[in-house]
């Protein structure tokens, strides 16, 4: 025995247009919450050059985070000598090993061409702090006034570099 049911059209179009509702607000609501904000707080629109500022503008914000995390720790490596060397060693080349993978990072990054001279200016003081570094552990292996002194003196010089990146306009507002 076979039965059919037939649905009548007022109900079949009545499902069709409550299916393309459900789709239509899935995708205003998936839009809404993946979509970057603006400053007046409504979605943007996201053309692949403006796409590419945006990534490299919040790569630039974590890596001056990051930049600046490191630099205070080799500033209280400075300021408050352990008596273990190995101590120090050990801090010394975690620090090292974070600036290397930094510097790997901003020099792998694709760059917008509206922000080379932003990301030439991350370079330079990525380079700064990994000189302070060195000199740091010089200071350490070798404490003597010279050597704290010049690794005072590169720890200055890369700090202003940071803050410097950080009242640049393009990151400015980021952090």
């Amino acid at each position: 025995m076979e039965y059919e049911v037939e649905i009548p059209g007022i109900v079949l179009r009545w499902l069709r247009i409550l299916l393309v509702s459900v789709l239509v607000l899935s995708f205003v609501l998936v839009g809404r919450a993946v979509s970057p904000v603006g400053e007046n707080g409504s979605p943007q629109l996201l053309t692949p050059r403006l796409a590419r500022i945006t990534a490299y503008q919040r790569d630039a914000r974590e890596w001056a985070g990051r930049l600046q995390d490191i630099q205070a720790g080799l500033e209280g490596m400075l300021s408050n000598p352990s008596g273990n060397l190995l101590d120090q060693d050990s801090q010394a080349n975690l620090l090292y090993g974070q600036l290397l993978n930094l510097q790997a990072e901003v020099d792998s990054a694709p760059v917008p061409p509206t922000l080379e001279s932003l990301h030439a200016e991350f370079g330079e003081a990525v380079g700064a702090t990994l000189d302070v570094a060195v000199l740091v552990a010089a200071w350490i292996s070798a404490p003597t006034p010279e050597n704290f002194s010049s690794a005072e003196e590169a720890l200055n010089t890369a700090e202003e570099m940071l803050i410097l990146i950080n009242q640049n306009p393009w990151v400015e507002g980021l952090r």
